[in-house]
């Protein structure tokens, strides 16, 4: 091999390598920004994750509290006289009423509660596939 033949394969080689050094970088910077893309849509589902366990914890406390109630009204018309149970007869309407009302007022919460939860599943579902197309579209472009 002429020293001219073993300078080309030597530039050759140097101008490989130069693009490899190149496609290198630009991978690691593609990685980088997954990898950032992931950090995100991470904090993203540990926030939904931590309004969901919030949600959860103020609906067993109004369960919770709606329970304490109804065992308190209990105990207490056990405890009245025949007279109180006659009056509370006359009034059960307004009662019945009242409660319909809040079990609504609940049955409203929960339901909002659980579109709420519905809801951030469907933005973080719209993040996912943004993030999937831009992923799809750098392999493209690379």
């Amino acid at each position: 091999m002429s020293f001219e033949q073993m300078q080309s394969t030597m530039q050759f080689i140097v101008e490989q390598q130069a693009q490899h050094a190149v496609l290198m970088h630009k991978y690691e910077e593609r990685v980088g920004r997954l990898e950032d893309a992931f950090v995100t849509l991470t904090e993203l589902a540990r926030n939904a994750d931590e309004r969901m366990d919030s949600a959860d914890k103020r609906m067993d406390s109004l369960d919770e509290h709606l329970k304490t109630q109804i065992e308190s009204l209990h105990a207490y018309l056990r405890a009245q006289s025949e007279g109180f149970y006659a009056h509370l007869a006359a009034s059960k309407a307004d009662f019945d009423a009242r409660l319909a009302a809040s079990r609504e007022e609940f049955d409203r919460h929960l339901n909002e509660s659980t579109e709420r939860g519905r809801a951030i599943d469907q933005r973080l579902d719209k993040l996912s596939d943004l993030g999937k197309r831009d992923v799809r579209r750098r392999n493209e472009e690379l």
